[in-house]
C-alpha cells in the first residue's frame, strides 16, 4: 500500500453498509474503528473489480479511511447538519493512520497521507467538488484543504514518535506471586552455589552451565509471565 485517503461518509454517525463497502475502516462518532468489507491489500489490484471504491481514480495502492458523518452538510455557508465529526473520531482517526502508517511503511507526507479534498490539488486528479475534510470539530468557517491537511499530518506523525507506555497491571495477589517466584529462583541459586562449590575439575564447569541454562529459563518464564499480565491477561 502506497498511501492512505481520508474521507467522511457523508451519513450518519453510525456505520453502514454501504460505508463498509467503500471503505477499509470507517471510525463511527464514539470513535470506535469498523472494518470494512474489504481488506486494505484488496486494492493493491484494482482491475478485477473487487475493491473498495473511495476515490475517483485514484483507489490503486489506496486505503480508504472513513469518519461516519455529516449527511446535510454544506461548506458555504458552513453547516455540519445533523451529524457533524466528532473529537473522539479525530482523535481515532489519528491514531487508526499512525498504526497504518506503520504496518504498510506507509511515509507520513502530501501526497502519501492526504484528504479526499487534497486528491486534487495535491496529485492533480480531478475529483467531483468533495470537500472532505475541511472542517473539524470546533472550527467555526470552513479551511484549507492544505492546511487540514497538514494539522491532521502532524498529529499521525506525533503518535507515530509517542513511545508507548507499558504499565504492568498486577493485582497484590500477582505482586505476591511474582516476590515468592524470585525467592524461590533466589533460594535455588544459593543452594546451586553451595552443591558446585562442593565439585572438582569438569564435574564443576558441568554443573556451571547446567545452572546457568536453569537460570535463562526461569527468567524467561517470568517474562512471559509479566508480559500476559501487561497485556491484562490475568
Amino acid at each position: 500500500m502506497k498511501r492512505i485517503i481520508i474521507h467522511w461518509t457523508g451519513g450518519t454517525n453510525s456505520v453502514s453498509e454501504l460505508d463498509r463497502q467503500h471503505y477499509h475502516f470507517i471510525i463511527d462518532g464514539d470513535g470506535k474503528v469498523h472494518e470494512g468489507n474489504l481488506k486494505p491489500e484488496a486494492n493493491l489490484d484494482c482491475t478485477d473489480g473487487n475493491y473498495a471504491a473511495h476515490t475517483r481514480r485514484c483507489n490503486t495502492g489506496a486505503i480508504g479511511v472513513a469518519l461516519a458523518g455529516m449527511h446535510g452538510a454544506t461548506d458555504f455557508p458552513l453547516t455540519t447538519g445533523k451529524y457533524p465529526l466528532t473529537s473522539k473520531q479525530i482523535d481515532a482517526l489519528i491514531e487508526l493512520c499512525a498504526d497504518l502508517c506503520e504496518t504498510y511503511g506507509i511515509k507520513v507526507t502530501p501526497k502519501t497521507v492526504l484528504t479526499h479534498a487534497e486528491v486534487e490539488p495535491t496529485l492533480g486528479i480531478k475529483q467531483r467538488g468533495k470537500w472532505d475534510i475541511r472542517w473539524l470539530p470546533g472550527m467555526t468557517s470552513v479551511g484549507g484543504a492544505i492546511e487540514i491537511g497538514d494539522q491532521l499530518r502532524r498529529g499521525i506523525s506525533n503518535a507515530m514518535r509517542q513511545e508507548p507506555n507499558v504499565k504492568i497491571r498486577t493485582s497484590p495477589a500477582q505482586s505476591k506471586e511474582v516476590r515468592a517466584s524470585a525467592a524461590q529462583v533466589a533460594a535455588g541459586a544459593g543452594a546451586g552455589v553451595s552443591a558446585v562449590a562442593a565439585l572438582d575439575g569438569a564435574a564443576q564447569i558441568v554443573a556451571i552451565a547446567f545452572a546457568g541454562v536453569v537460570c535463562l529459563l526461569a527468567l524467561y518464564l517470568m517474562r512471559k509471565r509479566l508480559q500476559r499480565w501487561a497485556q491484562g491477561d490475568r
